[in-house]
């Protein structure tokens, strides 16, 4: 896991010399990047990239969660049906408005 960001880093910084020397780089401002800064476009692009992953990530594992909840509610449901406490129209109903709200 530590070995991505040093990955990036090492990435970033050689990209942004511009071929490793001081003296012009590739927007003759000194060899810091396409951008004249001291990450350049690269290091933008790998700092974006760096913050949207865990966030998809950690969205994706949220969502994931909410719908266990839905496929849960249907279960009890069939179960008490199965058991006879619930009629044929009762069951119907609440699965319907299960649905709906899910």
């Amino acid at each position: 896991m530590l070995g991505i960001p040093l990955l990036v880093a090492a990435t970033g910084t050689a990209v942004a010399h511009g071929g490793g020397g001081y003296d012009g780089g590739m927007m003759g401002g000194g060899g810091w990047g396409l951008f004249g800064g001291g990450m350049g476009l690269w290091g933008l692009l790998w700092m974006g990239l760096l913050i949207a992953v865990p966030l998809y990530l950690g969205y994706a594992l949220l969502n994931r969660g909410s719908g266990g909840n839905e496929e849960q509610s249907l279960s009890v449901l069939r179960e008490r049906y199965a058991r006879g406490e619930l009629s044929d129209d009762e069951f119907d109903r609440r699965r319907k408005q299960l649905e709906r709200t899910g």
